[in-house]
């Protein structure tokens, strides 16, 4: 199978099917972004879809290889809500984000 990148294809060839990396982190920043800024979740999520189906498009991974990297970003994601730093840093930044908004400055 092509990819974007004919340099990577032997590479690639070699390497069997695996999580994509590219695909749980922006999955994983949409979750995160998409609660920060609910108003714009579904731009939002589509993008964080848009980076796993460019894996798939340029031939890096399989479509198996994504879905299985967005449940590992679901995976982390739920993990750190149980965290109390990253709670404690997730409401700092919905309220940045809110008074940013709103036109706050400082």
């Amino acid at each position: 199978m092509p990819t974007c990148r004919q340099e990577d294809e032997q590479t690639l060839a070699g390497e069997g099917s695996y999580p994509s990396g590219h695909t749980t982190i922006g999955w994983a920043l949409a979750l995160v972004l998409a609660e920060i800024n609910p108003a714009r979740q579904q731009e939002i999520m589509r993008r964080g879809l848009e980076i796993g189906e460019s894996r798939v498009i340029c031939g890096y991974h399989w479509q198996s290889d994504i879905d299985a990297a967005r449940i590992m970003a679901a995976a982390v994601v739920a993990r750190l809500h149980s965290n109390a730093q990253f709670s404690q840093q997730m409401i700092k930044a919905k309220e940045e984000f809110k008074r940013l908004a709103a036109g706050g400055a400082q």
